[in-house]
């Protein structure tokens, strides 16, 4: 069974375009979840990273929301958050 970082990415989208923005996100693979939420950011992503020996975990949340999450059309910023350690049901 493959091991998993887990982070969580915070994103402010232009107004309007929150849900063609979360369409966006679930094409890419490591998102596992994206929900539109009221308040300062607009979306909430949870994203799974495969752990392995080669690139550090945090390194490859980072390239991720550097070079996929930061592209998308509409998407003006973003927080990411990288689980140290979870549970869950």
């Amino acid at each position: 069974m493959p091991v998993y970082h887990k982070a969580f990415v915070l994103v402010k989208a232009d107004p309007g375009h929150e849900k063609n923005v979360v369409a966006n996100l679930m094409k890419i693979k490591e998102v596992k979840e994206a929900h539109v939420i009221p308040g300062e950011w607009d979306l909430m992503v949870i994203l799974n990273i495969p752990k392995d020996i080669v690139v550090p975990g945090d390194q490859k949340v980072y390239n991720l929301v550097m070079e996929q999450i930061t592209k998308i059309k509409h998407v003006q910023d973003t927080n990411t958050m990288v689980s140290q350690y979870s549970e869950s049901k």
